[in-house]
């Protein structure tokens, strides 16, 4: 009986300790000067309101975030070659680029998608929140779509 508690708690504590903090405060904590720093200007509304995915599909190992008027970027970075940039943008009015391929969302938003050259480029609009989410995910070309669209269910 003490081993398979003790083997479920293990289970349960490697969980947590794999899973990446990526919530606005462990963000702040973690890069304080390329991340905290710039999105310390946004008011509360527009903190709720960022673009921030639960869980990306690679070790971050770097983030940064940009500032400009209505709209804000988060760069996410490993040590390879994988990165994904979110934009989002307050207050959009009708600015959605034209997408052939569109894919509806967790969240119940359509989605539209473009892949690139180098990465693929996914955007919707929240009308709850009056946002434009943008992500630019860049990663193996095989997986790429898939990862891009797991990482815009996360946000």
């Amino acid at each position: 009986m003490w081993k398979r508690i003790l083997l479920f708690a293990t289970l349960i504590f490697l969980a947590a300790c794999s899973s990446q903090n990526l919530s606005l405060e462990d963000l702040k904590t973690a890069y304080p000067e390329t991340f905290a720093q710039p999105v310390g200007s946004l008011s509360d509304e527009k903190k709720e309101k960022l673009g921030l995915p639960e869980d990306v599909p690679f070790e971050v190992t770097h983030v940064e975030s940009n500032v400009e008027d209505e709209r804000v970027e988060v760069l996410y970075q490993s040590d390879g070659s994988e990165k994904a940039v979110v934009h989002t943008l307050y207050e959009p009015g009708n600015i959605l680029q034209e997408s052939e391929l569109q894919v509806p969302l967790n969240s119940g938003a359509v989605a539209g998608v473009q892949e690139k050259e180098d990465h693929i480029f996914v955007e919707w609009y929240d009308g709850d929140l009056d946002v434009i989410y943008q992500l630019e995910y860049f990663g193996p070309e095989e997986e790429r779509a898939e990862k891009a669209m797991n990482v815009a269910n996360a946000i």
